[in-house]
């Protein structure tokens, strides 16, 4: 695990030496004079997953400078964010970050739990592995480097004061993931599903919760986790066993399973103030421009292009707009 050092941190700080011949490193703790008070009840974390700064005409390994520019929205728009984590694998710093203790880069090999995991570039499957972090607090929201802040947010847009996670409201709807024309062809154990993808959104996890569900489903974690690649969005595998899709993606499984053990409280996100906008529309740059203009509290800039020569105009374009909406630099950039 390596780490990346942040202006604020009052509080014990852990930096993690890199240690010779052992790429985990080992713990050294030193203590900042100056002490601030702290801005939530309790420690809110933030984790990211992500491929990489290697462009790529790929759309699932493309790289647009969206990590940095949603690192500075979360650093101005929610400064309460205790650590960040960046789990990728071959962990390596970016280039556009200086040493500091707030950001901390880790790699898959310290999640996955065997190696007879990896390599692995399934989202679902690497998504199944988070709550494993070492040093993660209890609670924590998990980003997709396409997701952004697009004003300042208080913790209680994530939790309630006394730590339920916020949960989308379709977590209602899950049901029976087996579709009701077929047989159960994997014979273990299921969560109930929904029928759609998780909202494009930033989301609120309770790191025991989350492990509770993966000791109580780890048959099914397991068959995640082995799924190394996927397809698009993975769909097939679901068809393939008689599977509602998306039948890998466990962030609804997960939220009724913290519902359900009344450590979650359902909001409608439908009224919440979020854009989505992929890049693959005719008239991308125009809505580019209608997020400046109405600075929603959440917006996503998911990367669908597939065509090579539009790739590199668009890339052109959302670099122009996150230096237009973002045009400070963070304490930890270089």
């Amino acid at each position: 695990m390596y780490n990346i050092l942040s202006h604020n941190i009052s509080y014990m700080v852990g930096i993690i030496n890199k240690s010779k011949g052992n790429k985990k490193g080992r713990n050294k703790t030193i203590k900042r004079s100056t002490i601030s008070p702290r801005a939530t009840p309790f420690p809110i974390d933030v984790v990211y997953t992500w491929k990489g700064e290697n462009a790529s005409n790929d759309r699932r390994l493309g790289y647009n400078h969206e990590l940095q520019y949603s690192l500075r929205s979360v650093h101005f728009f929610a400064p309460w964010v205790n650590k960040i984590f960046i789990l990728m694998n071959n962990a390596k710093q970016p280039s556009w970050i200086k040493d500091n203790s707030k950001i901390i880069i880790v790699e898959h090999s310290e999640t996955f739990p065997s190696e007879k995991y990896l390599p692995n570039t399934n989202s679902n499957a690497i998504e199944t592995t988070i709550a494993n972090i070492k040093g993660l607090s209890n609670h924590y929201i998990y980003f997709n480097d396409d997701i952004f802040l697009g004003r300042k947010v208080k913790y209680t847009d994530f939790f309630t004061t006394d730590g339920k996670a916020l949960i989308d409201d379709y977590t209602l709807h899950t049901r029976n993931i087996v579709n009701e024309d077929g047989e159960q062809k994997l014979k273990f154990d299921l969560p109930k599903s929904a029928d759609k993808l998780y909202k494009h959104i930033p989301i609120s996890l309770i790191k025991n919760l989350v492990l509770d569900f993966n000791n109580t489903y780890s048959d099914y974690i397991d068959w995640i986790r082995m799924t190394k690649k996927r397809r698009d969005k993975g769909y097939d595998i679901c068809e393939k066993n008689n599977l509602l899709s998306p039948c890998q993606q466990i962030h609804y499984p997960i939220a009724e399973f913290m519902y359900l053990h009344k450590k979650a409280k359902i909001v409608d996100n439908e009224n919440t103030a979020s854009v989505y906008l992929s890049s693959a529309i005719d008239d991308f740059s125009e809505k580019l421009d209608d997020i400046i203009t109405r600075r929603p509290k959440f917006f996503c800039i998911n990367d669908a292009e597939p065509d090579p020569v539009k790739r590199k105009v668009i890339a052109s374009q959302m670099l122009t707009f996150f230096k237009k909406y973002f045009p400070n630099k963070a304490d930890f950039e270089k």
